[in-house]
């Protein structure tokens, strides 16, 4: 029987939320600061994203294998903090894009991977605590959706009173609560739990044929991610632009639909451990797609407010479903490496990103915003097609847990 949340869970779960928060208000505002406020080509963002993108898969492995080899928790976390921190006080007082490049794109892949570690944390804090696994990292995924939900709201709105600066200041102060809940969230002598020793004599070999097939199954897993990934990312990134260039909606629109969106997102995370419990997380995955399909179609036929508040909160429940479900589903192919695990799983989601949004750049170029949003439901069908695939891995998976127990 799982305990219940205790006051460090629950600091755990705040110190995820504001790390989350910080790194919202900068990431969506770092492309429209490098046109705006120091007059670059839209193509120079491009730049800057592909070098924290590649930076911070990079980042994201590195963390996560430091972890499954033993490293304390805290000093990854601390480094991810101050890295923050020194690149929203360099970007106060020196605004420059070849900074940007040069040093502040490597700042933001040290606390990029700040979110990684902490899921890796999370899972085993709530392991070694004995509290319900599934449930707490449907919290942990829910304080990102909240941070996500408010950090680039609070970021473009101070630059549109008070202007671009004071948006890094603001984010250099709230670092400041950041480094607070570090010290109090994270126990000073905390490391991954010791991996198992592996079996000798004829168990080996069936260890490790089981071993190269649950690896394969993480492989096959992160690789659903990946699809998920790229499918929301090409929608969410192509709808502002649909429905206001055209399906003519007025420009309240897109923050219109992203907030019903987000609202049904958290719903949807926290309801996911329930889904999982009684049907299992890959059934959980399977309807996440099923929802995703007609979800898409409707995004791509909005002509009014009602059906575009019709479309986001289905967009937001596919999502949110998917991302309750996600890390669980991820993480139990982890065979004593969570790191590794969670590193992979994030990294699908960085790289299903940036490749969503080249996708619609392209796409949008050639036809229309509308053809991109469509163009998801074929990626959203790939990520149903791997998933089938890969059911034998739940079979050898679970023949592996008998075999340990």
């Amino acid at each position: 029987m799982s305990t219940p949340l205790n006051r460090q869970a629950i600091l755990i779960l705040l110190l995820l939320f504001v790390g989350v928060f910080c790194n919202a208000m900068i990431v969506p505002f770092m492309g429209y600061f490098i046109v705006d406020g120091l007059g670059r080509d839209p193509w120079e963002i491009s730049v800057y994203v592909g070098i924290v993108t590649a930076l911070s898969l990079v980042m994201n492995r590195q963390f996560g294998e430091r972890f499954d080899k033993g490293a304390r928790v805290r000093p990854l976390i601390a480094m991810s903090v101050s890295a923050f921190l020194v690149a929203t006080i360099t970007l106060s007082l020196y605004p420059s894009y070849w900074v940007i490049i040069g040093f502040i794109s490597l700042c933001f892949s040290f606390s990029n991977a700040s979110t990684s570690i902490m899921y890796s944390f999370g899972r085993a804090y709530a392991g070694k605590q004995g509290l319900a696994i599934t449930s707490y990292n449907s919290y942990l995924r829910s304080m990102t959706s909240l941070g996500w939900m408010f950090g680039p709201a609070l970021a473009f709105f101070i630059a549109g009173q008070w202007g671009n600066e004071v948006v890094f200041y603001t984010a250099a102060g709230l670092a400041s609560l950041w480094v607070l809940l570090w010290f109090l969230a994270i126990p000073k002598d905390f490391t991954a739990p010791a991996a198992e020793k592996k079996p000798t004599g004829n168990n080996a070999q069936v260890t490790a044929s089981q071993n190269k097939a649950i690896s394969q199954g993480l492989w096959l897993a992160t690789s659903a991610c990946l699809f998920f990934a790229i499918a929301h990312i090409l929608t969410s990134a192509s709808l502002p632009l649909y429905f206001t260039q055209e399906a003519g909606l007025p420009t309240f629109a897109p923050g219109m639909a992203f907030t019903i969106k987000c609202f049904m997102e958290v719903i949807a995370i926290l309801i996911a451990p329930y889904i999982m419990e009684k049907y299992g997380t890959r059934t959980a995955l399977y309807l996440s797609a099923v929802i995703a399909m007609p979800t898409f179609y409707i995004l791509s036929q909005v002509e009014s407010l009602p059906q575009l508040a019709l479309g986001a909160a289905l967009e937001g429940l596919y999502y949110g479903l998917f991302a309750g479900v996600s890390i669980s589903f991820v993480q139990q192919f982890a065979n004593g490496r969570l790191g590794r695990a969670t590193s992979l799983y994030m990294n699908s989601l960085f790289l299903g990103g940036m490749i969503g949004n080249v996708s619609m750049g392209l796409i949008a170029s050639a036809y229309s915003y509308q053809t991109a949003i469509q163009f998801s439901l074929v990626i959203i069908a790939m990520a149903l097609v791997i998933l089938f695939a890969s059911r034998r891995s739940d079979r050898i998976l679970k023949s592996a847990l008998k075999t340990q127990s």
